[in-house]
């Protein structure tokens, strides 16, 4: 895995914005998919999100990423904020290569949990958090605006040594 600096911004956002409107289109229609993108992986907000200490990571396949990841270290959990395969890749243990990379920096950080936020109609992603032994600890609406909310589950991990 790579960490993205300022050289791999670009190339991140494009795979993340392509790779999340695929996948969401479906789910919260393309218009809510495109505005999600646009607000959450364009090239501005990722090198913000960095500036503020988040980590990005990405899997490459002969030069082609494949995978990205985004989490940040919080009081006292660690934020999964996006994990995302290339379709041709999901299945694979991408996936779960990068999560386990997740739970690394948590414990090098003295961290025991790690917690993200999953759509509550993204079915998929939310099984594959629930046998990864995920716990749903709540769930929110969150306005994102232009008429649009990201209707969630709060999903929470405890690393046991």
């Amino acid at each position: 895995m790579t960490s993205v600096d300022k050289k791999l911004i670009r190339q991140c956002s494009e795979f993340a914005s392509e790779v999340f409107i695929d996948y969401y289109n479906d789910l919260i229609g393309n218009a809510q998919a495109v505005y999600m993108a646009d607000l959450f992986l364009s090239e501005e907000a990722i090198a913000k999100l960095i500036r503020n200490g988040a980590i990005f990571r990405i899997v490459e396949d002969n030069d082609e990423i494949i995978g990205f990841c985004e989490y940040k270290k919080e009081e006292d959990r660690v934020f999964l904020s996006k994990l995302y395969a290339s379709k041709d890749h999901r299945g694979k243990g991408i996936g779960r290569m990068m999560f386990e990379d997740v739970v690394n920096y948590a414990k090098e950080n003295g961290i025991n949990k790690i917690y993200l936020t999953v759509n509550k109609g993204n079915t998929p992603s939310y099984d594959i958090y629930l046998h990864l032994g995920f716990k749903v600890i709540d769930s929110v609406v969150n306005d994102i605006g232009h008429g649009y909310v990201m209707d969630d589950y709060i999903m929470e991990y405890q690393i046991n040594e």
